[in-house]
């Protein structure tokens, strides 16, 4: 074998052995950035998972925060409500009560006119009745 061919051929071996190494470089490449994809995504997924846990801890907060008002609110307006029917019902007792005494009223003065006109007629019928006896009297003499 002469030079030449003998540097060829090292040259193929070494060539060859640069491959090996590149090719275990590169699938040592490809583990750690599959490695380091995973761990990645896991670690995503955990904060996200963190995430989910928070946002759901808050909305349960609020929705409590929020019956908690609501019902304050119901509370509230059945009182105000139960005042408002009360007084309600208080005006319409001083309605009913002055209603009655403004009708009691007018009864006493029908009462009194009646009374008025029963005598006025009382009188009439009278003073009619001494006078047909006047009439009768002059006409017998």
């Amino acid at each position: 074998m002469n030079t030449t061919d003998k540097k060829l051929a090292d040259a193929q071996a070494a060539a060859a052995v640069s491959m090996a190494e590149a090719r275990e470089s590169a699938c040592e490449a490809k583990t750690a950035v599959t490695d380091a994809a995973s761990a990645a995504k896991e670690s995503a997924a955990d904060k996200l998972g963190d995430i989910k846990d928070a946002a759901a801890d808050k909305l349960g907060d609020i929705k409590e925060a929020a019956a908690d008002k609501l019902g304050d609110i119901k509370d509230a307006a059945a009182d105000k409500l139960g005042d408002i029917k009360d007084a309600a019902a208080d005006k319409l007792g001083d309605i009913k009560d002055a209603a009655a005494d403004k009708l009691g009223d007018v009864k006493e003065k029908g009462s009194d006119i009646l009374d008025k006109v029963k005598g006025f007629a009382a009188d009439i019928l009278h003073k009619g009745a001494a006078g047909a006896e006047n009439l009768a009297d002059k006409l017998d003499n």
